[in-house]
């Protein structure tokens, strides 16, 4: 359910609470966001810079939220920020494997007439359920935290928490007589690559006079700095920097990073508060000093407030930490039993734009405003597209927020190959930091690249040059460009392998490639020039795969690899998967759908053809073969009788992908028809929270190993609801999507911890694998579904993604 922000109860009481104590309650046009909304579920309402009303997900004490919203930028490494206040994982310095965190340690503390609040929840620092993180030796390392301890202070008694990457909003209540609200963001900006690799977040503070007397009173902001390791050192040297932005510059020998304020305020420098409830119960008239072998930092700001009157003070954070090593964190020289070198040093590419800590701030102090108004600008594009549900409008912004926790972008530099361009470097997005740590595993670039094509075009040439430059001389595609499934460097850009999902690698590259031309190509072909040759190879190795002398063509082309080798997207089917494959044999006709169309336009018009009867062949042995009169064969291989009867709710995958391409069925339209339905009965009937993978024919869960009986995986649920939606069922489809997500973000709190597998169980829908995983930004494919269109409607002139690379621009 929507709601509308139209009750005033909860604001009465609260009215009437404050008043009770002396203290006026404040204007409500003053917070950022109206405290009195309901909490996990989607609201529209107004908010702090917006010109309409916008929408989100409210959260507050005790909502479970497993990670709160990442702060960063592309390739910068994030901070988070718990809905505790309190600070979560951290990647700014380069420890990624297993990442820093959760440091637990507020940020922001105020001081009034003597005594001091810490704004944060100290009883909150448990992270969540399934939240484990693989250490350099490939085990788990289990999350270890305790409860704050801050007796000298007091702390908030309620936050109000609202994420809309890259801006976060935070409203505390405490019975101080100033009330604080907090809008954290960094630099993101949908078509401007140099301004969304920005190192930096600010931290713009709202002080406002709630009592009727004068208030005199200190804001002080702690950040905890790199450790050791991470610097490279166990001494930091320090230096006031004075200007505009006014900072102190904390020093190491592999990073460093500025803590100061924008504006001409008078300002206070010291050591870091973190835990001492002691220290900050003392800001008002000192800050700690610091040793030299400590990194930490707190900046403070005095505050004269005339009653009723509000001030907002603003902090910021830059940083410069330009290389990172491919073995997961500074320092590490092995990680796992197959490797055990040296560390793999590569160059951020932000640091080719942003080199000086002490610059990134003060160029952020310069173009403040401006940044944040085209921030603000380009998510009102998508908060006012009233053809899109509230859901969905929220759910686009949000999910963008895995830029920052799972991009990295190297530089052309040693050891990646030498046909690297000194332009592109190489982009890469990490399959899941803290469980599955590998370079672009090539399915989640198939199920999450969408928003990286629509907005940086830049970026992902580079990535679909590093998939031509790195692939098989037999067409293969690379699996990952490193990491751990292939036994190399977690976070390594010139380690490939060919992974195990033969059957599937192929559909993923060439929707990859053809998704980029149909966006981005030029008058003269440029990019489909440049891309077909991949796309070919990869294709004939594809047919390639199964060469079972006593099948047709067709046959093998909707087969499983020869031996039924390795496996394919899902990579736990059960019973295991063998011969003829309904779910590979749709996708291949995709691919050879997909080829077929850019041999055509390249003017390959004998490979055209080519393409062309294979697909007439493979759809023939679909037919033939398994077809049950109700849906497609999970499999049958003959010559061994292994047949599998389920019923596999994401056997049409390859018709979305046809239909998201803009390009003929395969498939006869009945026969899709006919399935659809079938899934409805089978595998969407057993769980109120998606599709689960298999179902029996009879309607009744189908008692399977691997992932388990109720599993399913978002971005496929998102596939599903699509490929309704493109066969003229678009209310169900829009459903089926929203129950999906509702339960992600409402239910589970995975807002900024998105999974990879999910239970269906009805007394559940909890994870059951993963966190930021990339593949969810699939969401991004739904507003052309929803519209019927392919991809590229939304780039056209006019459409969504157009107008918020307009929005994001200035323009």
């Amino acid at each position: 359910m929507t709601h509308i922000h139209l009750s005033q109860s909860l604001l009465t009481l609260l009215i009437v609470s404050m008043s009770g104590s002396g203290i006026a309650a404040p204007d409500s046009s003053t917070w950022l966001f109206p405290i009195d909304l309901p909490n996990r579920d989607w609201v529209h309402f107004q908010a702090e810079g917006f010109s309409e009303p916008v929408c989100g997900v409210i959260y507050r004490w005790p909502d479970m939220v497993t990670n709160g919203m990442a702060l960063g930028g592309i390739d910068t490494g994030c901070l988070d920020l718990e809905t505790s206040g309190l600070l979560g994982f951290c990647t700014l310095f380069n420890t990624h494997v297993p990442r820093r965190g959760p440091i637990n340690l507020p940020i922001l503390g105020i001081s009034i007439g003597g005594e001091t609040w810490v704004l944060c929840n100290p009883k909150d620092t448990k992270q969540g359920t399934g939240d484990y993180q693989i250490r350099l030796d490939g085990k788990k390392r289990e999350p270890v935290w305790d409860d704050l301890n801050l007796p000298e202070v007091k702390t908030a008694k309620q936050i109000h928490y609202w994420g809309h990457y890259p801006v976060l909003d935070m409203e505390f209540e405490t019975d101080a007589p100033v009330s604080v609200g907090l809008r954290a963001w960094s630099p993101f900006l949908p078509g401007d690559v140099e301004r969304s690799v920005v190192p930096g977040i600010l931290f713009e503070v709202h002080l406002r006079n709630t009592s009727d007397a004068r208030q005199r009173g200190t804001i002080a902001f702690s950040f905890p700095g790199p450790d050791q390791q991470e610097a490279g050192t166990s001494n930091f040297p320090r230096e006031e920097i004075e200007g505009p932005f006014h900072c102190t510059l904390v020093s190491g020998d592999l990073c460093s990073y500025t803590l100061g304020v924008i504006g001409r305020e008078k300002i206070r420098l010291g050591g870091e508060l973190g835990a001492d409830g002691a220290a900050w119960a003392k800001i008002a008239t000192t800050l700690p000093q610091t040793p030299a072998d400590h990194s930490g930092s707190s900046v403070a700001v005095d505050f004269d407030l005339r009653a009723g009157k509000s001030h907002v003070v603003r902090f910021a954070l830059t940083w410069s930490a330009p290389t990172w090593n491919g073995v997961g964190r500074n320092g590490a020289t092995a990680v796992r039993e197959k490797y055990t070198g040296e560390p793999r040093i590569f160059t951020h590419m932000y640091a080719k734009y942003y080199p000086d800590a002490v610059q990134t701030g003060q160029r952020l102090s310069k173009e403040y405003d401006t940044l944040l108004k085209r921030i603000l600008a380009w998510q009102q594009v998508i908060y006012s597209e009233n053809s899109l549900p509230v859901w969905l409008r929220d759910s686009l912004i949000n999910v963008l927020y895995m830029f920052t926790e799972d991009s990295l972008w190297a530089q052309a530099n040693d050891p990646l190959p030498k046909w690297v361009r000194e332009e592109d470097g190489l982009f890469g997005m990490i399959e899941c930091p803290r469980g599955c740590p590998q370079i672009e595993c090539i399915p989640c670039s198939f199920y999450g690249s969408l928003p990286i094509i629509y907005f940086y075009p830049q970026i992902e040439l580079s990535t679909l040059r590093g998939y031509k430059g790195y692939q098989y001389e037999d067409g293969a595609p690379v699996w990952i460009f490193g990491g751990c499934t292939g036994n190399t460097p977690y976070l390594d850009f010139a380690y490939p392998t060919r992974g195990y999902q033969f059957a599937t690698n192929g559909i993923s590259l060439i929707s990859l490639a053809h998704a980029f031309v149909l966006c981005h190509d030029t008058a003269d072909r440029k990019y489909l020039s440049e891309l077909y040759p991949m796309v070919k190879k990869s294709t004939i190795h594809t047919l390639n795969l199964r060469t079972t002398p006593e099948y047709t063509i067709g046959e093998r082309i909707i087969s499983m690899p020869d031996g039924n080798v390795a496996t394919e997207w899902f990579e736990a089917p059960e019973p295991g998967w063998s011969g003829m494959c309904a779910h590979i044999g749709d996708l291949h006709l995709a691919e050879l759908r997909i080829t077929e169309q850019m041999a055509r336009e390249v003017g390959d018009d004998a490979f055209a053809k080519q393409c062309t009867e294979w697909i007439a062949a493979a759809a023939k042995a679909m037919e033939e073969r398994l077809w049950t009169g109700s849906y497609y064969l999970n499999f049958w291989e003959p010559e061994t009788g292994k047949k599998s009867e389920l019923v596999f709710g994401y056997q049409l995958d390859g018709n979305w992908v046809i239909r998201h391409h803009g390009l003929e069925p395969a498939l006869p339209e009945d026969r899709i028809q006919t399935v659809l339905e079938t899934i409805k009965r089978c595998n969407v009937s057993v769980t109120k929270y998606g599709a689960v993978n298999y179902a029996n024919p009879d309607g009744t869960p189908a008692a399977v190993k691997g992932y388990g009986t109720y599993s399913y995986f978002p971005p496929e649920a998102l596939m599903l609801a699509m490929t309704y939606m493109y066969n003229g069922q678009e209310d169900y489809g829009l459903e089926l999507a929203r129950k999906v997500w509702h339960n992600l973000f409402c239910l589970q709190g995975y807002t900024w911890d998105m999974p990879n597998i999910m239970r269906g169980d009805v007394d559940t829908g909890e994870r059951t694998f993963g966190n930021d995983y990339y593949q969810d930004m699939m969401i991004w494919a739904l507003p052309a579904a929803l519209e019927r269109q392919d991809l590229s409607g939304p780039c056209k002139p006019g459409g969504l993604v157009d107008r918020v690379i307009r929005a994001a621009g200035g323009l």
